[in-house]
């Protein structure tokens, strides 16, 4: 039974989003634009290493293996270059044994100099340091690749990080432990390094020194209006220190209308609105997102004239403003119609007409030379015929809204806007009609009508608990396709350009129609009965059984011979053996019993329409 109520559960929520369906398991994984941010600098990180070694400073502690140069001259001239042996010491002829271990670069130094000064007169001594030695440490904790590293004891805690591949997903960059051999313990922040340019400390290390990457705490992030959109990792939790790392707001930012995103046990994921205000005390939790939006790009003080005009214009609007004063008479084409116009006006939220007579406007009529308000739109029709418009958008170089000629076909408008983008994807186009919607909300209406009164029946007859908790929650999800918007779907079969012009599938354009080029998919859908219903990137050299095992496997009422694929243009089949990007594979559900057989079909009609009603433009 508790399989039957999850098939249900994943038929009523699964079917109408999955095309947003969760990636994997992490919360913000509905903004994939948004990185850890300090993640990609290790990606792409080039280490240092090889341009070592670097010149010691005066604290560096000398042990065996490192190189001294000492250089004299003066009354003699002469160069060593000795390395200190195990015991810590140097030899140097007619000098004898220098011990330097455990000594600083400054100290041996002086003891070098000392020496020589005692042992000869009218010379000049230099002590620098030579190669150095190499050292065993541990790199461990949450980064790529945790172990034990011989490196040169100098060392800035980037280059540590970057030899163990940098943090993974789970790591911190805001609390790094260095635990020295003697249990001396420091914590290392590296933001100030990738935020404000902060040069890197160096350390030196000694064998047996542990670096420890701990894992990230309190998770933050934010997306949209600002200028380093990223998930942060906070000390404060306050939205003032999440803005200052995050680069600030951008001139275009909304900041009225600021929301943040959050998980609550009881709740589940839920959207609060922040006071403008309110934003410099404001708390935050972990995983929260902040949601900055920007101001809209549409311009409200403005009014247009557009039809049978030869120009079509936008005007900026100001107090006062008459429809003479961006309507003149020799603007309107031969066939213009002129003694009846519109105004489209918006008021009140609500679509307003207001007619006018051009020509009576242009002979000097006062009363008819209405005051234009904001939004306004003046349309001069046409004698000849009415306008007919579609819309392209999506990969194609010039996207926007077209008028089209009776008879014109789809081939010819995709040629107008520009032909497609090397981002674009045709083979996914897709194309809406707004009288097939129409079709499609009585189908889905007539559809839902008589399977209700179907299961209804059913309900009142069955003595089975089970039966009845299935019927009852197929019910629910008849009721939900009921409220779902039909998006008026054509399939268009549109691989190769030049196959596709002037064939079935090159459809004359209709008044209204939208055209939708995607760019290429990256992943398939796999959604109905399986474990984990999921996004899973598309890899060519995958199979079915591959992409049913990456999400988890078939659930105990899994119909395994009536999957079907729906392809990323809208068809459907059961060609299993061919599975491509952008391809919804559907596991549909298999009651048990006879008495039950009745809502297989019920659901397998379901997920055909739901899919069809589920193609939304992005």
């Amino acid at each position: 039974m508790k399989k039957r109520n999850k098939f249900l559960k994943n038929l009523i929520i699964g079917l109408f989003v999955f095309q947003s369906f969760i990636l994997n398991c992490d919360v913000f994984s509905f903004y994939p634009e948004l990185k850890i941010f300090g993640q990609d600098f290790f990606e792409n990180y080039t280490s240092s290493l090889k341009t070592y070694p670097l010149p010691l400073g005066d604290d560096y502690i000398i042990g065996a293996g490192d190189i001294i140069i000492i250089n004299v001259w003066g009354f003699f001239e002469q160069e060593y270059q000795k390395e200190v042996e195990i015991d810590g010491s140097i030899f140097i002829p007619g000098i004898g044994k220098i011990y330097l271990a455990g000594k600083s670069f400054r100290e041996a130094k002086k003891i070098i100099e000392d020496k020589f000064y005692k042992k000869y007169k009218n010379i000049q001594v230099s002590v620098s340091g030579g190669k150095v030695k190499t050292i065993n440490i541990y790199i461990l904790g949450e980064v790529k690749k945790p172990g034990a590293y011989e490196i040169p004891p100098l060392l800035n805690i980037i280059d540590i990080l970057a030899i163990a591949g940098g943090p993974n997903k789970n790591g911190s960059l805001r609390k790094i432990e260095i635990i020295k051999s003697n249990n001396e313990r420091k914590f290392i922040d590296i933001y100030p390094i990738l935020i404000k340019g902060e040069k890197p400390e160096i350390f030196q290390f000694q064998t047996g020194d542990v670096v420890f990457v701990h894992p990230s705490e309190n998770l933050v992030g934010i997306v949209g209006g600002v200028r380093r959109p990223a998930i942060y990792e906070l000390k404060s939790m306050k939205f003032k220190e999440l803005l200052d790392l995050s680069g600030g707001f951008l001139p275009v930012s909304d900041t009225s209308h600021i929301q943040i995103e959050r998980i609550e046990k009881e709740k589940g994921k839920i959207l609060i609105d922040i006071d403008e205000n309110e934003l410099n005390n404001l708390s935050l939790k972990n995983f929260d997102i902040i949601k900055v939006p920007l101001i809209s790009a549409q311009l409200f003080y403005q009014v247009s004239v557009t039809g049978a005009v030869k120009t079509q214009r936008i005007y900026g609007w100001k107090e006062g403003i008459k429809i003479s004063d961006i309507l003149r008479e020799d603007d309107l084409l031969p066939f213009a119609e002129t003694e009846r116009a519109e105004i489209i006006r918006i008021e009140d939220g609500y679509r307003k007409i207001i007619t006018f007579s051009p020509k009576k406007i242009f002979s000097g009529d006062n009363e008819e030379n209405l005051i234009l308000l904001p939004q306004d739109k003046i349309v001069i029709y046409s004698k000849e015929r009415p306008e007919k418009k579609v819309t392209v958008i999506g990969e194609v170089k010039y996207p926007g809204e077209y008028v089209i000629e009776t008879g014109e076909k789809l081939s010819n408008v995709i040629k107008r806007a520009g032909s497609f983008t090397s981002s674009a994807y045709p083979k996914g186009i897709v194309f809406l009609r707004e009288t097939v919607k129409k079709q499609k909300e009585k189908q889905i209406e007539k559809f839902v009508k008589e399977k209700s009164e179907v299961l209804k029946e059913a309900l009142k007859t069955s003595t089975n608990l089970e039966e009845k908790q299935v019927i009852e929650r197929t019910l629910i999800a008849l009721e939900k396709l009921a409220e779902i918007e039909p998006q008026g779907r054509i399939i268009v079969k549109l691989d190769k350009f030049e196959e596709f012009e002037n064939s079935i599938y090159d459809i004359l354009l209709e008044n209204r129609d939208i055209i939708y080029i995607p760019k290429k998919p990256i992943y398939v859908s796999v959604i109905g009965e399986v474990n984990n219903p999921s996004n899973v990137l598309y890899d060519p050299g995958l199979t079915l059984n591959d992409y049913i095992r990456k999400t988890g496997g078939f659930t105990k009422d899994a119909d395994r011979k009536g999957i079907f694929i729906v392809r990323v243009d809208g068809s459907s089949d059961k060609n299993l053996d061919r599975i491509e990007g952008g391809d919804t594979i559907i596991i549909p559900f298999e009651p048990k019993g006879e008495k039950l057989r009745f809502v297989k079909d019920i659901v397998q009609i379901f997920y055909q329409l739901a899919v069809g009603v589920g193609i939304l433009l992005k």
